[in-house]
């Protein structure tokens, strides 16, 4: 188990700048992969940035042998993982020969949406994974065997590291979308409910509160906005049962916490509720900007009015 916030330290600063630099590069990804037209991304662009994502997750493992095994063997290895980004750029050029430049996404493909979730949210939680361990160092978790390896993972992804950036990441995908102001403030709401996140396990208390509190206004807008349409539709109420469903997970996670508390096994439920939730729902956004511009969830369409006719109209000269 680990604190909410990140001790302070000589590397603390370190850590703040790659982390800030980790989540620009996944705001930049998704103004390239979504852009705000509402058209489709072209394969070549989708190979440049998934294959980015997917070497700069190479990178962080390279961090995390650095941190585990410092020496020169490590240093190498960082080096070359950084090095590895340039084969990205030659795996594009290729792309370029077979015109992937003049064909786009599939807009209900399931692939492309599902591997883009599973590297930001993946790389998130290496990003975690590294900075747990550089901060608490690598002994007590490798005490403990393979369970160790369970409970630092657990201890990245509800970490102030992973569900920081997350939030960051997941408020600017939202603000990026075409999405209605009904629309955006349910999303910022489940959203908001990450700042909270590094709570839950250290602090039981203080996370239940946060969590609560976020639900509650969550769900009391979703109330609201149904009330006040007579007739929402159904997609909208799909989005509402599927933010409703996150919630509970993560209570379910934070409950089961609770139970393990003092178990190297404490931070294991929430973390893993928190990573596919995470994942999930950063899945269904980017399937929805594949498909193009988001329709309203609970806007109806406005009515075309009839122009007017005059009750007499001039006789026509004969």
């Amino acid at each position: 188990m680990i604190s909410p916030l990140p001790a302070p330290g000589p590397w603390l600063l370190l850590d703040i700048f790659l982390a800030v630099l980790m989540v620009g590069g996944n705001l930049y990804f998704i103004v390239r992969l979504f852009p705000r037209d509402g058209s489709r991304p072209t394969l070549a662009t989708a190979i440049l940035i998934l294959g980015l994502l997917l070497m700069s997750t190479g990178l962080w493992f390279a961090g995390i042998y650095a941190v585990l095994s410092p020496g020169d063997a490590s240093t190498v290895s960082v080096f070359l993982a950084v090095n590895s980004m340039m084969a990205v750029g030659g795996l594009w050029a290729i792309s370029l020969l077979y015109r992937a430049d003049s064909k786009h996404l599939p807009t209900r493909g399931v692939l492309w949406p599902l591997t883009f979730a599973l590297l930001i949210v993946g790389n998130e939680l290496v990003m975690g994974l590294t900075f747990v361990l550089a901060q608490v160092g690598p002994a007590p978790y490798a005490a403990e065997g393979w369970t160790g390896l369970a409970a630092v993972t657990g201890d990245a992804a509800e970490s102030a590291w992973f569900f920081w950036a997350m939030l960051v990441t997941m408020s600017f995908l939202v603000t990026w979308l075409p999405f209605s102001r009904s629309e955006r403030t349910l999303l910022y709401g489940f959203a908001a409910a990450s700042s909270v996140g590094p709570w839950v396990v250290p602090d039981p208390i203080v996370g239940a509160v946060g969590m609560a509190i976020f639900m509650g206004v969550t769900f009391a807008f979703l109330g609201r906005e149904v009330w006040r349409r007579p007739a929402p539709t159904p997609r909208y109420l799909w989005a509402g049962l599927g933010i409703a469903a996150g919630f509970l997970a993560m209570v379910g996670g934070e409950a089961l916490a609770f139970v393990l508390r003092g178990s190297v096994w404490a931070s294991v439920p929430f973390g893993l509720a928190s990573f596919l939730v995470m994942t999930v729902e950063l899945f269904v956004l980017a399937r929805w900007a594949l498909a193009g511009a988001p329709p309203a969830l609970t806007t109806a369409v406005p009515a075309v009015p009839h122009p007017e006719v005059p009750a007499s109209s001039p006789s026509l000269p004969p």
